[in-house]
């Protein structure tokens, strides 16, 4: 129950801080982005669980109430259509307004992409759909729209590299722009189960501070930022449930978990002292983890 609580409520929309921060424009770009995101993990039928049920929270009739218990998907959605309460609650409301007058979302479109998906079912017309989305919207990043046509082809590629390639650029957007999204963990994970982040992918989004990557039922699993990079927790969680669960591991997750490997190889190396002192220890750690 934990995964549809987690699910249920919205993480980027959630309060006026975060929503402050965001122009109208950010909106547009972010909602396109998701809707990249749910298109690419659609095709994975690992993530059809919460493909579907994330499309399911994202619908509604017309989008005309804030939702904490809604998807940012779905509030997105909300500032886009918005009145003038909804844009009162973004970066500049005057300038909201104003964008607001001149763009168009296809909302019937979308409320029925999403309800298909929601069912398990393919949509069908998804190019066009996103065609009207960048047009109506405004959508000027020549890189999302790069990586619309190429989930186009996706259905047809059998070749690992160009989903490497598709899944890396979009990993970076999130990273960039949907950071705090609820919809971001997910596709992570997706793309570190596969193995479908490529090193020689340049990241063309400007620079950012550091994702927050590890939500997870176990906080303690971000103190591993100290022995290794932050962006790679995620992959060092995923590095330590296929060992628990004596699964081969992929290459990209012993690659993030090599520096902690590195620590305890050192101290192995030391000799029987440092070893000795490593496991007194860890007797201290497993005596603080009980209580």
């Amino acid at each position: 129950m934990e995964f549809l609580q987690e699910l249920s409520e919205a993480r980027m929309t959630r309060d006026s801080q975060n929503q402050k921060v965001l122009t109208y424009a950010d909106c547009c770009e972010r909602m396109y982005l998701t809707l990249l995101t749910i298109e690419m993990m659609r095709q994975y039928p690992s993530s059809s669980r919460f493909v579907q049920d994330y499309c399911r929270n994202s619908l509604s009739p017309n989008y005309k109430n804030f939702k904490i218990s809604g998807t940012d998907l779905y509030n997105l959605l909300y500032f886009i259509n918005g009145d003038e309460t909804a844009l009162g609650k973004l970066k500049d409301p005057g300038a909201a307004r104003r964008v607001q007058a001149y763009v168009t979302l296809p909302t019937r479109e979308v409320r029925s992409y999403l309800s298909t998906v929601s069912k398990g079912l393919v949509p069908t017309s998804v190019q066009q759909l996103f065609i009207r989305m960048e047009n109506g919207l405004d959508i000027k990043n020549t890189e999302y729209k790069n990586i619309r046509r190429s989930l186009g082809k996706l259905e047809d590629s059998s070749r690992i590299k160009t989903q490497k390639v598709l899944a890396t650029k979009l990993l970076y957007a999130l990273r960039a722009k949907l950071r705090n999204s609820d919809i971001i963990d997910d596709f992570s994970t997706l793309v570190a189960i596969k193995d479908l982040e490529s090193d020689r992918v340049k990241d063309q989004e400007p620079t950012v501070s550091t994702p927050d990557m590890m939500p997870s039922t176990d906080p303690s699993y971000i103190y591993y930022r100290l022995l290794a990079k932050p962006q790679n927790l995620i992959l060092i969680k995923a590095f330590l449930e296929h060992v628990r669960d004596g699964r081969p591991i992929p290459s990209n997750m012993v690659r993030a978990y090599a520096p902690v490997a590195k620590v305890m190889d050192d101290i192995v190396r030391a000799g029987p002292s440092y070893i000795n002192l490593l496991k007194s220890i860890q007797n201290r750690a497993k005596k603080t983890l009980k209580r």
